[in-house]
């Protein structure tokens, strides 16, 4: 391909970069934590697997909380229910429960078909599920499914396995320090950012 060839090939792709759209932000489910959402960009990303990881007691379900109480304002919410969820706990947190589905899945398979089946539905903006033990392969597939329904996929845990740290776009680690005050470390596409409390 000769000098004028390649410069009308060039051409033509700076024309159609020229006219391609930009695509749209990322719409972002705000936790109403401004310094949290400042560090995450305006809020949680929709359509992602993000987790929130800690040991018990360090705030995890009360973060989860105040995002299903903000994504009730606006939709349908659902939580997976292990035996563990109080609704009277998430009504006072501010949760609408005439718009929150509790589904009860104690099995890992079962909360894996119903987080399936509510991804492929559409109708919830936020699920919310303790981490059960699942093969990388339903967490990729997990993922992909939030992906393609903009649902935020909020999943519970002490640790993220590394089948369910591979999948997830987002991870949050809340760590209690020497001096008993607790941290919150964000890992969003191998950026960290460290918050306090």
């Amino acid at each position: 391909m000769g000098l004028p060839a390649r410069r009308v090939v060039f051409e033509e792709l700076r024309e159609r970069l020229r006219s391609t759209t930009v695509p749209a932000r990322q719409e972002r489910l705000a936790s109403a934590i401004p310094a949290l959402d400042r560090a995450l960009g305006g809020g949680f990303p929709k359509g992602t697997l993000t987790t929130l990881e800690g040991p018990l007691c360090s705030g995890r379900w009360a973060l989860a909380s105040r995002l299903l109480a903000q994504a009730t304002r606006r939709g349908l919410a659902a939580v997976l229910d292990g035996g563990a969820i109080y609704p009277p706990g998430l009504a006072a947190a501010g949760v609408s429960l005439a718009r929150l589905l509790v589904v009860p899945a104690p099995e890992p398979l079962t909360s894996a078909r119903a987080a399936d089946a509510l991804l492929r539905s559409r109708a919830c903006g936020l699920i919310a599920l303790d981490a059960p033990s699942l093969r990388s392969a339903v967490w990729t597939r997990l993922a992909g499914l939030a992906h393609r329904s903009g649902a935020l996929l909020l999943v519970v845990t002490t640790q993220a396995a590394p089948e369910l740290a591979s999948a997830a776009h987002l991870r949050l680690r809340f760590e209690y320090t020497m001096r008993d005050e607790l941290r919150l470390y964000v890992r969003h596409e191998s950026v960290r950012v460290a918050c306090s409390r």
